[in-house]
This record gives structure tokens, sequence and C-alpha cells, in this order.
């Protein structure tokens, strides 16, 4: 219960820092305030389950009194701003610098249809096209995210990614889809460094026959930050997303990000505590 209720501080405190409007709009009656729609949904996306279920069986888990009706939470989710995800997004990755980050992407699915049905309908293929999310992170943190609904090539959102990034690594590294002689410039532009393996047949770009000539493997597999956020992020809340629309899809895999930042500061909040008491009983004893 304890944890509950610090996790339910936790998304108070990024609120508070977000300085989310009163009201998104000014029309129609107001009975609850933006703050009290974003709660619930990312309260409802953490437990994982449906918003009809969220209300009756989790909502007095959290001791809250008055919930929205759950078609009005719908609508907000799905008319949520793109901009006041995005800072969401940024705040719960905090502003802590960075040596190494990663870009990667990986799919997920629209559909969670069970093999038995899959199989029943004789289909090898997938029942809908998959999302594509790419991600920026560091060690545990992710930064900044695009979601797509039609998959392209990885090098068109390496700038949408910078640009709203709150920490910019010193040193971003990369896979072999990547592989583009202006991609290191943009980096190099704003006095940051790019690792990324070039293809077979190198021949043409500055930094991409200086990656060819000079690669470092030590420093390429600070990568595994990436792979292991987009794990923890799929172990965690599923390979798949419930919604139908584009915007609520963007707006639940928004709200796994944000959970996956929080539970991250929260471990590390935990951790220093529990040095700081190490270090008082260590001079407790020493004055003995």
């Amino acid at each position: 219960m304890k944890k509950e209720r610090s996790l339910l501080q936790k998304i108070n405190g990024l609120l508070r820092q977000a300085r989310v409007p009163q009201y998104l709009h000014h029309f129609d009656p107001k009975k609850f305030t933006s703050i009290q729609h974003c709660k619930c949904w990312l309260l409802k996306e953490k437990l994982r389950c449906s918003w009809d279920d969220f209300i009756e069986d989790h909502i007095m888990y959290y001791g809250v009194q008055k919930i929205p009706e759950v078609s009005t939470l719908k609508k907000f989710v799905k008319r949520l701003p793109f901009w006041l995800k995005h800072l969401l997004t940024a705040l719960s990755a905090g502003i802590e610098p960075a040596e190494y980050g990663a870009i990667d992407s990986t799919g997920l699915s629209r559909t969670n249809a069970s093999l038995h049905y899959i199989k029943r309908i004789d289909r090898t293929e997938p029942i809908k096209k998959s999302l594509k999310l790419s991600l920026y992170t560091t060690k545990r943190r992710i930064l900044a995210f695009r979601l797509r609904s039609d998959w392209c090539g990885d090098t068109k959102d390496v700038p949408y990614l910078t640009k709203r990034s709150s920490v910019m690594p010193l040193i971003t590294c990369m896979d072999k889809a990547y592989d583009a002689n202006w991609i290191h410039e943009h980096f190099r532009e704003q006095g940051l460094y790019s690792i990324i393996p070039v293809r077979k047949g190198c021949r043409r770009g500055r930094y991409r026959k200086e990656m060819r000539d000079y690669f470092d493997y030590a420093q390429y597999w600070e990568r595994n930050c990436g792979e292991y956020n987009n794990s923890s992020l799929k172990r965690r809340f599923g390979d798949y997303v419930r919604s139908n629309t584009f915007r609520t899809q963007h707006s639940e895999v928004t709200a796994r990000i944000i959970l996956h930042n929080l539970k991250v500061m929260l471990i590390l909040l935990f951790h220093l505590s529990r040095y700081r008491y190490l270090y008082i009983f260590y001079l407790a004893y020493l004055k003995r």
C-alpha cells in the first residue's frame, strides 16, 4: 500500500511540475479538472485493465472518492494534446545528464488475438499491421519516443527524437539501420558524437569512413540500454496495445513510458535512502 501511495505522489508531483492547465477546453460543463483526468489515465494504464474494471474494482484501492464517467475518460484520452504528452514524458525522464544514449525502434501489435483463434481462421500473417515505436534511451530512462502507424526508414525519426529530448547524451549509439552520413552531421552540429557501424561496401561520407576505419566496439556496446528499455517496456505492459484509434494508442504508449520512468525514479530514491541509512549507521559505529 505504501508503494502505491508513493507512485500516486510521484504522479501528483509530475502533473504539478508540468503545470497542466485546469481545463483543456472551454466547452460543456466542467465537473472534473484535467489533472483528475490525467491521474485516472495513468493509474488505469498502471493496472493494465479496461476502463470498466478500473472504475468498478480498482479505483477505491487508491482512496479516490469521485471519478468521471467511463465515456468522459475515453473522450479525454482521445483528445489529449500531443504537446502535453511529450512534456510529461520529458519531465518524467528528469534532467540528470547522461554520457551514453541509444536510439532503437521496435514494433507493437494492434491486437492480442490468441494463437488458437489465428489457427482457426487459417491465417499466417498478423491480423492488423503493427505500430512502429522509436525510442531515445539512456540507461533505464526513456528520453523521447515517436509512434508511427505506418512503417518507414529508421533514419527519419532521429531529428524528431533529438528535438524532443530534454537530455542529450554525449555519445549516441545506433545500429546499422541508422547508417547515414547526415545523421553524424546532425549530432556533430550540436557538439555531440554518434557511433553507428557502417554497412558493407562503405565508400562515401566523411564520418562513415571514420566509423569504418576507427570503429570503437567498447563504446558501441553501450547500445544495450536501448534493448533493455524495449524489453522492460514490453515485459511490464505487453507487446500490444488495447486501443483502436491512433490517438488513443499514442496516449496508451505515452502512459506506459511515463510509468516506466517513474518506476526508475522510485527505485533510485529507494537505493539512495538505503545508502544514506547505512552511512549514518557506519558513522555511529565509528563513534563507539
